[in-house]
């Protein structure tokens, strides 16, 4: 787990994303300090996935979308109760952080989700698809400072309301293979959780 509020910043490589977000229209100019920490931040999530600082534009402009499309089938994976109270708890968790960089996002959402029997990575892989439509991404701890607080409730509100007032909570009852369609769920607590 990366400590990001320790983020080594790539001075050069902020600069030239400043840049580039700047002729973009993505940042202003001059850019104030927050916008310098939110691009180390940037660079430590995404420097990994892009050659040059132009390629960066796509992941800033989805980082700053208000919503996201998730797509059907991890929609439907998402449809039960929960899941529903899980996210809307995640919601509530970081309306009441006042910094969401430095502060260990995955290890408190996996409290959360002990609350709820949901398991560890069906907790991560549910809120990395409510907030990004994907399965893949870098680790919550650098996506949440990303967003920041309101495009993460406004995301997982998002889902959480189609969820609701869709078809509602009830699932369907075959995937595109024909078999049973299993939403994540809750799971009995193993005899090592009991203990602890």
């Amino acid at each position: 787990m990366m400590d990001n509020a320790n983020v080594t910043p790539n001075a050069t490589l902020r600069d030239a994303i400043g840049e580039a977000m700047q002729t973009s229209g993505l940042l202003e100019n001059p850019a104030p300090p927050a916008a310098l920490r939110w691009i180390d931040v940037f660079i430590a999530a995404y420097g990994d996935r892009f050659a040059e600082p132009i390629d960066a534009l796509p992941y800033v402009r989805a980082l700053r979308a208000e919503a996201v499309i998730v797509p059907a089938l991890p929609l439907e994976k998402l449809r039960n109760r929960q899941v529903l109270f899980f996210l809307d708890t995640v919601s509530q968790y970081v309306d009441d952080q006042p910094e969401l960089r430095g502060i260990p996002v995955e290890a408190d959402l996996l409290e959360i989700a002990k609350e709820f029997g949901i398991a560890p990575a069906d907790a991560l892989w549910a809120v990395r698809m409510a907030l990004t439509g994907s399965d893949e991404g870098p680790s919550l701890d650098l996506l949440f400072p990303l967003l920041g607080h309101d495009r993460i409730m406004m995301r997982i509100g998002a889902v959480n309301s189609h969820l609701l007032h869709g078809r509602g909570l009830e699932p369907i009852p075959f995937g595109p293979d024909g078999k049973p369609f299993e939403t994540l769920g809750a799971h009995a607590p193993d005899a090592r959780e009991r203990r602890e």
